[in-house]
């Protein structure tokens, strides 16, 4: 599933768990399932809106929401990035390229295997 924050949409995290409010139905992911979080950069600006934070769930779900969102900023650096620990490196580069590139700010560390 792939879910895509639009401009009368929104994106929180509440108690642990991401909460995306798309065309009125609520998606409900634990913060703890975040296998990965990417900005994707385009070279579309200054015209078009050229940034988008992805979160990836796993290997079917998705979330997306453009870096113009109204919720975009809160929602990365106020809440996403006290819920888990961002490269803000990345973000810096993802937020001065004017390429097409993926930044990965957030990859979770693999479990280890118990013997």
């Amino acid at each position: 599933m792939k879910i895509r924050v639009e401009e009368n949409d929104n994106l929180t995290i509440e108690d642990g768990k991401i909460k995306a409010v798309v065309k009125n139905n609520s998606y409900f992911f634990a913060v703890s399932d975040i296998e990965q979080v990417l900005i994707i950069t385009t070279d579309l600006g200054p015209f078009y809106d050229d940034m988008c934070l992805a979160i990836r769930i796993d290997e079917e779900t998705a979330i997306f929401i453009m870096s113009e969102h109204p919720s975009y900023r809160s929602f990365l650096f106020d809440q996403l990035g006290k819920a888990i620990k961002l490269d803000y490196n990345a973000i810096i580069k993802a937020s001065t390229c004017t390429e097409n590139h993926i930044f990965v700010v957030y990859k979770r560390e693999s479990e280890p295997h118990e013997k």
